[in-house]
C-alpha cells in the first residue's frame, strides 16, 4: 500500500476497528501500526487525531507530552457509530463506481 495513501489508511483502520468491535475483541495494534502501511509515525498520528476530531473512533486521546505526541491507551480505541456509516457509505460507493466501469466497459461511448 502507497504509504501516501490517506483514505485507504483511513478505511483499513477502521474496518479493523469495525471488526475487532463485531467480534467484542481488543484491537491488535500491529494491525493498524505505521508499519503495516509504511507510512511515518508523525502522519499516522495526525490521521488518528482526524479520526478522533471526526468523531469515527473514540477510547483515545492524543497528548502532547515533552517527549513528543502519542497516543494514550490505544488498546481501548474503539470505533463509533458514525465510523461505522463511514465504512457503509465508502462500501456502496466503492459499488456504485464498480457497476458505472462495468457499463462503460459494456457500452463504450457512453
Amino acid at each position: 500500500m502507497a504509504k501516501d495513501d490517506y483514505f485507504k489508511i483511513v478505511y483499513v483502520v477502521l474496518k479493523e476497528l469495525y471488526e475487532c468491535k463485531k467480534a467484542n475483541e481488543k484491537i491488535n495494534l500491529s494491525a493498524i501500526a505505521p508499519g503495516r502501511f509504511e507510512a511515518e509515525p508523525g502522519y499516522m498520528l495526525e490521521i488518528f487525531e482526524e479520526l478522533i476530531e471526526a468523531g469515527y473512533i473514540k477510547g483515545v486521546i492524543i497528548e502532547n507530552t515533552k517527549t513528543g505526541r502519542h497516543i494514550t491507551s490505544p488498546e481501548d480505541m474503539t470505533i463509533t457509530m458514525k465510523g461505522i456509516e463511514y465504512l457503509q457509505e465508502n462500501s456502496k460507493m466503492k459499488k456504485v463506481c464498480e457497476a458505472l466501469k462495468t457499463i462503460k466497459d459494456i457500452a463504450p461511448g457512453l
